[in-house]
């Protein structure tokens, strides 16, 4: 379970659930912030339910005893630490830029960990595991993490290519079908041939994953998003944050196709017969 997935997940859940348990949901879902503070006996009391089925919810999710539980709530309801960007200054020293450099990565990384929700990534790993053809779309600064896709997809051995040029991507969305899923990286999500692509390209029976801002309009014209929320201060933060952010998504992905795909070593790509050379 992610860490900030738990009241997600809950609701997720709801559908599966029979009365009783569904009446706790519904509480927590309600009022978390008074359900960390109250007993179990409390909370049956509010639910009109027994303490076993305060039991049976809270073991539903993974937890042992409702302290643990409790726990898990009260992280998910700390608001996450805001992105404390350090400006490189003009007059800044070789060490300073250092220190900056690797601090702001180290925010851009940790945020990254509190943002990502992992079913988005599930339901995008089968997704890309079970298509036909890959399509890998991208614009300016986010053209590096496509094309990093693309590299190391086609170690999976997966048909894929990063589809750079404007004319490209629109021949790409008009010729899409069932069986093709383009992955589309925007930091903004508001870049309008991006949303045309997707849209077109849903519309033709492709999926399509947006990697952008959660309700931006590329993430609503598409099939799935995995949702990236966008930083204060965007000029200052977008081009580190951005990038890593997506470059790390990408990592991601080809760890957890390999899983799916059975692989020992889901960290360690299959070397490419034209990357063997003579070494001195």
């Amino acid at each position: 379970m992610s860490s900030t997935s738990l009241l997600h997940l809950i609701s997720s859940e709801m559908n599966d659930m029979g009365g009783a348990e569904r009446r706790v949901a519904e509480f927590v879902r309600s009022k978390p912030s008074d359900v960390i503070n109250m007993n179990m006996a409390a909370i049956a009391e509010a639910s009109k339910v027994s303490d076993p089925t305060i039991v049976r919810f809270f073991r539903r999710f993974g937890f042992d005893g409702f302290y643990e539980f409790k726990m898990r709530l009260a992280q998910d309801l700390v608001p996450s630490a805001p992105f404390a960007y350090e400006a490189i200054q003009s007059d800044d020293t070789a060490a300073e830029v250092v220190r900056k450099t690797c601090h702001n990565s180290i925010n851009a990384v940790q945020r990254a960990l509190q943002d990502f929700n992992i079913e988005e990534i599930e339901k995008a790993t089968q997704a890309l595991a079970d298509a036909r053809w890959i399509g890998v779309v991208a614009t300016g600064m986010s053209e590096i993490a496509a094309l990093d896709a693309e590299h190391k997809f086609g170690r999976l051995g997966l048909r894929c290519a990063a589809v750079i040029r404007t004319s490209r991507q629109l021949a790409l969305a008009r010729d899409a079908r069932k069986g093709d899923t383009l992955l589309i990286f925007s930091q903004s999500g508001a870049t309008r041939r991006l949303v045309d692509v997707s849209r077109e390209a849903h519309s033709k029976g492709a999926v399509t994953i947006a990697v952008t801002a959660p309700d931006s309009p590329l993430a609503t014209v598409s099939t799935q998003c995995i949702g990236i929320k966008p930083y204060e201060r965007m000029e200052a933060m977008t081009p580190l944050a951005s990038r890593l952010n997506h470059q790390l998504l990408v990592n991601m992905l080809v760890s957890t196709i390999s899983i799916a795909k059975g692989s020992e070593f889901p960290d360690q790509l299959p070397a490419l017969d034209s990357w063997v050379t003579e070494k001195l």
